[in-house]
């Protein structure tokens, strides 16, 4: 659906916009997202005109409830920061969810990879995005506890699952996990591979709707 514009609206298109029904519904909604507005007129004749627009943040918000149907409690800043990174950053489009969480918490723009994760699929569902690219592949290791990434080859990772499965073939009537750590020991982590997330041209007006909307809110927040 479209953004909302300083212009006029009936209350029964301002209702099939903002998902709500009746006057008091409608110009709750307005309100709580920060649109100005004066109205005139009775019933579904009723005309509303939008005075003025949330700050760019609130419009972000505006769009991704309304037209994209995200939760009104999603975290809004940082649903802005992860498609910042998507449409800017083509080495964070390729990145597994853990792998982004620690790359924003350096970033200092911090979430959880279930933040991540839910996102993500959101974004999927929505058929704006799809993991579809080339691999990417990287090895997983542990450092003193705190999980790291490393970029690889994609030779690396087949020799890292060669040694792994030339294992089992070796050790026929013991179980998976050693021949895991075996590997893991060898290879000095564990390898992965994640497809790069790839816009859905047949969404374009949506995604760039999307991203002019986080593009502002970002500017707007660096500008003070």
């Amino acid at each position: 659906m479209e953004e909302l514009t300083m212009r006029d609206y009936s209350l029964g298109v301002l209702e099939n916009l903002i998902g709500s029904r009746g006057k008091q519904g409608v110009e709750r909604k307005l309100t709580a997202y920060g649109y100005g507005y004066t109205s005139a007129g009775r019933g579904k004749q009723r005309i509303y005109t939008i005075t003025s627009l949330p700050d760019a943040l609130g419009r972000l918000k505006a769009y991704c409830v309304f037209s994209l149907g995200f939760p009104s409690q999603t975290d809004f800043v940082k649903l802005r920061d992860f498609v910042f990174y998507l449409e800017n950053d083509y080495d964070f489009c390729g990145m597994p969810d853990e792998m982004m969480e620690e790359y924003l918490r350096l970033e200092g723009r911090g979430m959880s990879r279930q933040t991540i994760g839910n996102y993500r699929r959101r974004l999927e569902d929505l058929g704006l995005i799809a993991p579809m690219g080339d691999f990417v592949y990287y090895r997983v290791k542990k450092n003193y506890g705190v999980q790291e990434h490393e970029v690889i080859t994609a030779e690396e990772y087949k020799k890292a699952w060669q040694s792994y499965h030339r294992w089992r073939a070796e050790h026929p009537d013991e179980d998976s996990r050693p021949a895991y750590a075996h590997m893991y020991n060898e290879f000095g982590g564990v390898p992965r591979k994640q497809a790069q997330i790839v816009r859905n041209a047949l969404h374009t007006e949506e995604l760039n709707a999307l991203f002019a909307l986080v593009s502002n809110a970002i500017m707007e927040e660096l500008n003070g």
